[in-house]
Formats: C-alpha cells, structure tokens, sequence
C-alpha cells in the first residue's frame, strides 16, 4: 500500500506540472511551420493599400481629355485647309491627318463616356493645359488667311499640335493605367517624327 501511495502521489506530481504553462510573452523565435500567424497578422495581411490607382485613373482621364481638344482642333485645321491653302501638298497633308484624326477622335470620346473615363471629382479647369491648342483669337486670324500665308501659319499651327499631343503621349506612358490610352499614346510617339517630317518639309 505504501509503495503504490508513492506512485500515485509521483503520477499526480508530474501530470500537474505537465498542465502549468509559462508566462505567455512575445517569443523572438519564428512560428513552427504549419502556425497560424496572430489575428493581427491576418489583419493587416488583409489590408490592400489603396496606393495611386485613382491618380493613374485621373492621368487617363487627362490624356484623353487634354488629346481630344488637340485632335478635334487637327479636325477643324484640316477642314480650314481645304478651303484657304494654296499649296497642293498641304492640302494633301490636311487630308491625311484627318483620314488619321477622325479615328482617333471617336475612340477618344468613347472611353470619356465610358466608366473608367469618368471623374468622381467635380470637373477640372482645362484652361490651362499642355494640348497645344490654338487660342480662339488664333483661329479666327488663321481663318481670315488665304495662300502662302495661310500654309505657313497653318504649318505652324499643326507643329505645335502635333508636338504638343507626343509630350502629352509620354506622360500617360509614365503616368496612365488604361491600357487602352496606353496603347495609343505609344502610337502617337511611335507615329510622331513621320508626321513632324513631313510638316516641316511643306514650303
């Protein structure tokens, strides 16, 4: 009786220390494999940052914006051509761009139609942008010339256009996300020093 007293009291010893746990504190040694993290872990894993989606998304909207007003003065230019110029290759030239622009012009105001060309923030003052439009006060000049005149300072006109839309290209490569305006910004800059050649070999 007493040797069997001995165990059982060494058997209950041992099982109660066996059931006491240390202080529960932050251990510097990773988890076993197969551990969940801490719910504060899952939490933040969680977390996505809301990083600068919508400021790509203003960038596109820009783009297309700042592109389209460029676009549709090429459209007007072209059509004043047809009308004032007297050289032959210019109204050659104007006819081309338009052929190219017009395309380019529906595509542009369809993705401002659409949701992802849509601003949640209230409109933007597009006064003071880098399209390279013409002033009203420009267009009216330009209207009221005809000949050599008229083709040199549409030449010019059409320049600053055409330059301005392959410096507003490369921003929405560094900036945009859509691949849509991407896309034809890196047409526009791949398609820019053919048409700047050929404004400037007009006479």
């Amino acid at each position: 009786m007493r040797r069997s007293t001995i165990i059982g009291a060494v058997l209950v010893g041992g099982l109660a220390l066996a059931g006491c746990t240390p202080n529960e504190e932050p251990s510097d040694q990773p988890p076993a494999p197969g551990t969940p993290p801490p719910a504060t872990a899952q939490q933040h894993a969680g977390q996505h940052p809301t990083g600068s989606t919508g400021e790509h998304a203003e960038a596109d909207r820009e783009f297309a914006q700042e592109l389209l007003a460029n676009r549709q003065q090429v459209l007007e230019l072209a059509g004043l051509a047809e009308s004032n110029a007297a050289s032959a290759e210019v109204k050659a030239l104007a006819t081309e761009l338009q052929q190219a622009t017009q395309p380019r012009v529906d595509q542009l105001s369809t993705f401002l139609g659409s949701a992802a060309g849509q601003s949640s923030g209230p409109p933007e003052d597009a006064g003071d942008d880098d399209s390279g439009l013409q002033t009203p006060q420009q267009m009216q000049q330009l209207q009221q010339l005809s000949g050599a005149q008229f083709d040199q300072q549409w030449k010019q006109a059409m320049l600053s256009l055409q330059q301005s839309a392959g410096q507003l290209a490369r921003a929405e490569q560094q900036d945009g996300s859509a691949q849509e305006m991407r896309t034809l910004a890196e047409e526009f800059v791949a398609e820019e020093q053919a048409t700047l050649d050929k404004l400037n070999a007009l006479v």
